[in-house]
């Protein structure tokens, strides 16, 4: 029992999990290709892969993916993004911790965002300390923390991630307010240090603390373009339906995207979130398996995607095992 504990966090461990866990970890190939007819209803080639979702799962096992585990590490990217000369697009940290038993919230500000450094969606805003339910607010963050993300979905890099909570600071743009109750969140997909399809989130449902915002409706809108932001609704598989598009070209546009050139031109694709707040760019994190690996796109442009991954490029796998 302390063996499993260690090896998969401090919670119970559902067998049917565990079963799917210990095949990612011991038959990678097996089980991605289960996971992929399952998702994608179609046969996944390991050996002459084509679009982009295909290609994605050949990196997960072939490639070496050293980098991916501290890179989508939401604290530790932060040494990636400075090394590279960006900290100033860095978003202020208040305050890292491995259990939320550790905060001193008389130490931060009114309002802050709460989040962990591993998995999707793990995030509180909290727009007033003062209204905060501190005992809820542990236990939740603390269950989040506890959690070890990564086999069932096979992204196994975030599987090693050191979990944490942190504190950052709470953004706000006056510039979008009236097009998005939530920042708007610019998804650059790259190709070997290239942009190339731009989807931007808005009206994002995060857990809100201390705030009277309604938040019924779907959980977020989504628009895509090009890197000159014209329009690409034959790109988007989930689009939102209030077309023509509402969310402007960044101010800054042209900043953002040599951002994401510097950021991801040592991989053969990566996706890399942006904010613009109040005309100045934030780095939000870097992403290498978008969705799973096997959301996002139609068909045609996960194929047109794929044909701009050129895999020959890429460096092998020299462990033997995928963590």
């Amino acid at each position: 029992m302390n063996i499993i504990r260690k090896i998969f966090g401090k919670r119970s461990v559902p067998f049917s999990k565990f079963i799917h866990i210990c095949w990612a970890l011991l038959f990678p190939k097996w089980y991605v290709k289960y996971l992929y007819k399952r998702i994608v209803n179609k046969k996944l080639s390991l050996k002459d892969p084509k679009d982009y979702n295909e290609k994605i799962q050949w990196l997960k096992i072939y490639s070496d993916t050293s980098l991916w585990t501290p890179l989508a590490d939401k604290y530790k990217v932060r040494d990636y993004v400075t090394q590279c000369g960006l900290g100033d697009i860095l978003v202020k940290l208040y305050g890292v911790w491995e259990s939320a038993d550790e905060i001193d919230f008389s130490g931060l500000p009114d309002k802050f965002v709460l989040k962990t450094n591993h998995g999707y969606g793990r995030v509180l805003l909290v727009e007033d300390k003062n209204k905060l339910d501190f005992v809820e607010t542990r236990t939740q963050l603390n269950n989040w923390v506890n959690e070890r993300y990564g086999m069932i979905s096979f992204e196994p890099h975030y599987w090693n991630i050191h979990r944490r909570i942190i504190a950052e600071e709470y953004l706000e743009d006056k510039y979008n307010a009236e097009i998005s109750s939530s920042l708007i969140d610019y998804k650059f997909f790259c190709f070997h240090g290239e942009p190339y399809i731009i989807i931007a989130m808005y009206d994002r449902k995060n857990p809100t603390l201390g705030s009277a915002v309604d938040t019924d409706g779907p959980r977020v809108k989504k628009e895509a373009f090009d890197i000159h932001w014209n329009s690409r609704t034959d790109v988007y598989a989930h689009r939102t339906d209030n077309y023509p598009p509402i969310v402007p070209k960044p101010s800054r546009l042209d900043e953002m995207l040599e951002i994401c050139r510097t950021l991801s031109k040592s991989f053969p694709q990566v996706r890399v979130d942006l904010y613009e707040v109040n005309k100045k760019v934030y780095f939000g994190e870097i992403t290498f398996t978008s969705g799973g690996g096997m959301q996002y796109f139609t068909p045609e442009s996960f194929l047109e995607m794929g044909k701009k991954m050129d895999l020959s490029k890429v460096k092998q796998r020299t462990k033997r095992c995928i963590v």
